[in-house]
């Protein structure tokens, strides 16, 4: 076998030829990552890469979805990047109980089922108001267009910003992005948790009845500090509109390529739930998640050591025919549909409720709106060095109706 540099590369003893997946590869493309991922699995489910320090990569669902749920042997204190790049700790992912819960405590307000539904008329508007800018022109690039402001939107009006900050946090984000792998994201990193410290302030001086308020008063009994908090915001902002960016442009760009479909969702707008879980374990935006053993754990025919780093490949999970009949189409209905597109365990994505309702909103508005709407040109994916090469979606998308 290959890795997906084209490199010979041999497994554990006795497992013969074996590929490697490497995170950082300019080779893993979305088709590229698929395609090694049924190798992993068919061959080396537990594969052992030596890059960026060393790691084992773990492919199948069960194992994935046993060692998200296990936090006590499978530790978050290690970081959500490999290699790390910073020494910035971002709660709550890069932590584990205690600390996690009370961190989790902290965002509490924003994540939950009831704050979602409390947003919905808010995303209907901000839908509305981005579909209207572009409907008369009888096309639009709608991830520039609606995938990414809509969630950059919704966050801004929970923080209570105004929309030169949200220029800012999507300046940010876009920055932390291109140099995520390297050591200038460093450096983004440590400005954007300044940035945060200035808001705060602000903020503490001038509350008003907005999530960054609700947290700086909540923080009166925990008290951590500005800078453990200006890493929370940080991780949560940048994760809270790009990863939902990511889900809604996958969704978009099956649309678009299936107008078949359309009048299936709108004869029965109850389905888009179920569409949208589909498309979420069928296009997965975020792909890999890293734990680090705590104790010696046997995964499968090997044996994990303490201190290893272990890589969770939720993409690689979630096309698993052990779990999900045919796992390389899109069933729509597909009931149940256990995908690990949000994680699992603890760690799970806070913001599962908010982004599924921003999705849904707009995909039920974009149908309504835009009917038969299709491909008109080439549609650009993500590179696959973005997000530390975490992210696999759609960076443009041009479609007429």
């Amino acid at each position: 076998m290959t890795d997906v540099q084209g490199t010979e590369t041999d497994g554990e003893p006795g497992a013969g030829r074996c590929p490697v997946f490497d995170p950082h590869s300019p080779d893993l493309t979305p088709d590229r990552a698929y395609e090694l991922y049924a190798e992993l699995r068919a061959t080396c489910p537990v594969s052992r890469g030596e890059q960026h320090g060393g790691y084992w990569a773990l492919s199948r669902y069960a194992d994935v979805r046993a060692a998200a749920m296990d936090n006590a042997r499978f530790s978050s204190a290690g970081g959500v990047y490999v290699p790390a790049v910073s020494t910035h700790r971002f709660p709550p992912i890069d932590h584990d109980p205690p600390e996690h819960g009370r961190f989790r405590a902290l965002i509490a307000p924003l994540t939950s089922p009831a704050a979602a539904r409390r947003m919905e008329p808010a995303i209907q508007a901000t839908v509305d108001g981005l579909v209207d800018r572009f409907i008369d022109a009888g096309r639009a690039e709608l991830v520039e267009q609606l995938a990414v402001p809509l969630p950059l939107d919704v966050i801004t009006q929970l923080y209570g910003l105004g929309p030169a900050q949200a220029e800012d946090i999507r300046g940010y984000s876009l920055e932390f992005l291109e140099h995520a792998a390297g050591e200038a994201g460093q450096d983004v990193i440590q400005r954007v948790c300044d940035y945060w410290i200035e808001v705060f302030a602000e903020r503490r001086a001038h509350p008003g009845e907005d999530f960054i308020s609700e947290l700086l008063q909540l923080n009166d009994e925990l008290h951590v500090p500005d800078e453990e908090l200006a890493n929370m915001m940080f991780i949560l902002t940048y994760a809270g509109h790009d990863s939902t960016a990511l889900g809604l442009g996958n969704a978009l760009l099956y649309l678009a390529e299936h107008p078949e479909t359309h009048a299936q969702l709108l004869e029965d707008e109850s389905r888009i739930p179920l569409a949208i879980e589909e498309i979420l374990r069928f296009e997965t935006p975020l792909h890999w998640f890293p734990r680090v053993a705590t104790e010696d754990v046997p995964v499968g025919d090997q044996l994990v050591r303490a201190g290893d780093r272990v890589m969770l490949l939720f993409g690689s999970a979630n096309r698993d025919a052990e779990v999900f009949l045919d796992p390389d189409e899109v069933v729509l209905d597909r009931k149940p549909n256990r995908h690990l597109a949000f994680g699992a365990g603890i760690h799970s994505c806070p913001g599962m409720p908010l982004a599924r309702a921003e999705m849904r909103i707009a995909l039920s508005t974009v149908l309504r709106r835009l009917p038969g709407f299709h491909l008109d040109g080439e549609v650009e994916r993500t590179s696959p060095l973005e997000g530390g090469g975490r992210h696999l979606g759609v960076r443009r998308l041009p479609v007429t109706w």
